[in-house]
């Protein structure tokens, strides 16, 4: 018994003196990057109503969300997701602000994993009305090398080139669901088996580069996917040089992802430390319909 009260709950760790330091320091200038391109801190509530990731697209499994019922006999959650409850305060709070509404935060967000919780911070931005795509990303390159002291690589890819793919193969949203699980994987020869009619698509998703991979998946893809090929080929052209690449292969981590979406790596790192993308819906199924774009660094 005294050993269990002396221990953290497994997936949660203690952080000490100079680990509790560096996190605020790297939170700070975090803020105060954010806070010189025109945006303003929000906080959320740790737990928020299970519908609110159920009904918005979420990608997060019964499974991998932190359940607690409330007073009232309400599902509630530990958050696994930052920018879904910030939509919610901005269609609930925020709507008579002006277009583009620019906010930024750094908390936590949970998951369960392997028996326990993990408490996994963040620091992020989310931008509710038109933006450019660049613009957002060029912020997110600046605050990934401000808190690993590290350029990253980002790699892009567009929601809407799966999603065609996808209606044109008929493929049920549980079906999809076990198709991006693979493509996630890029476990190339079980999608081979599970979809031996899909050559087309086994043959995008191994492409990758700069404009000659979205000529490339021009020529190779016979859907009509100007529209999204168009768009990745703008963002590479208003990027710097280098800084990203498309990966045709690069699977969407958020459900309600609608357009461009990405990841950032830096050497070291056995992950991504950035995600983000945009999700133009979202909004709207809270009741406040609006273009949207927002990335998280992860910060550990």
């Amino acid at each position: 018994m005294r050993e269990t009260m002396i221990r953290v709950p497994e997936g949660m760790r203690d952080r000490l003196f100079g680990e509790c330091a560096q996190r605020r320091s790297r939170e700070k200038e975090l803020g105060g990057l954010f806070e010189s391109k025109g945006f303003r801190e929000v906080s959320t509530p740790v737990l928020e109503h299970y519908e609110l990731f159920t009904r918005t697209g979420s990608p997060f499994s019964e499974e991998t969300m932190v359940k607690v019922i409330d007073r009232a006999g309400r599902i509630c959650v530990l958050r696994p997701d930052n920018t879904a409850p910030i939509a919610r305060l901005a269609a609930a709070r925020l709507q008579n602000e002006t277009a583009p509404i620019k906010l930024w935060y750094t908390q936590p967000v949970f998951r369960a994993s392997g028996g326990g919780c993990a408490e996994l911070p963040q620091a992020g931005v989310e931008v509710i009305g038109a933006a450019e795509d660049a613009e957002v990303l060029l912020l997110a390159r600046d605050a990934v090398s401000l808190a690993f002291q590290r350029e990253p690589h980002i790699e892009v890819n567009h929601a809407g080139i799966l999603q065609a793919m996808f209606g044109a193969l008929g493929l049920d949203s549980e079906r999809a669901e076990y198709i991006l699980s693979l493509i996630e994987r890029k476990n190339f020869s079980a999608l081979g088996d599970e979809l031996p009619e899909a050559r087309e698509l086994l043959a995008l998703l191994r492409l990758s580069g700069g404009a000659e991979a979205v000529d490339e998946a021009e020529r190779t893809v016979r859907l009509p996917l100007a529209k999204p090929l168009g768009e990745l080929r703008a963002l590479l052209g208003a990027l710097p040089p280098g800084l990203a690449t498309v990966d045709f292969g690069l699977a969407p981590a958020i459900g309600y992802y609608t357009g461009i979406f990405f990841r950032g790596y830096v050497g070291g790192a056995a992950g991504a430390v950035l995600t983000g993308g945009r999700y133009d819906t979202l909004l709207g199924l809270l009741g406040r319909p609006a273009p949207a774009v927002g990335f998280a660094v992860h910060m550990e």
